[in-house]
């Protein structure tokens, strides 16, 4: 083998070595955001889950959305645009509550434990 076809076939071999670090690069960050969650969770004062709970989703900008806690009290929103939120939760026999929320890169998890309609 000539030295101008070693010089080439390293060029060549160092060429794929970068080409699948930044295809990996890229598959490890579209994974991060396909795997980001604004988490919801929603409980009564003494901590049982509140399912069946509604949850509202207010952006600044855009789609209101609109969901019921499962049987876990929990509500999960995939991939939510990053940004500012208002979080309402509301359910029957317990005082509604808000709470604004940044969304960014990683998921989110925000918590409610709401009063009983009633008590102060």
């Amino acid at each position: 083998m000539t030295v101008f076809a070693q010089s080439k076939m390293k060029i060549s071999f160092f060429a794929v070595i970068v080409f699948a670090s930044l295809f990996a690069s890229t598959i490890a960050r579209a994974q991060d955001t396909s795997d980001r969650w604004l988490t919801v969770e929603i409980t009564n004062q003494a901590g049982r889950p509140l399912k069946n709970a509604c949850v509202t989703i207010v952006p600044k900008a855009g789609e209101i959305v609109f969901r019921k806690a499962d049987r876990r009290g929990q509500v999960r929103f995939k991939r939510p645009p990053a940004g500012d939120y208002r979080v309402v939760v509301k359910i029957d026999g317990y005082q509604a509550e808000k709470k604004q929320v940044s969304v960014g890169e990683k998921s989110e998890t925000v918590a409610f434990a709401l009063k009983a309609s009633g008590t102060r």
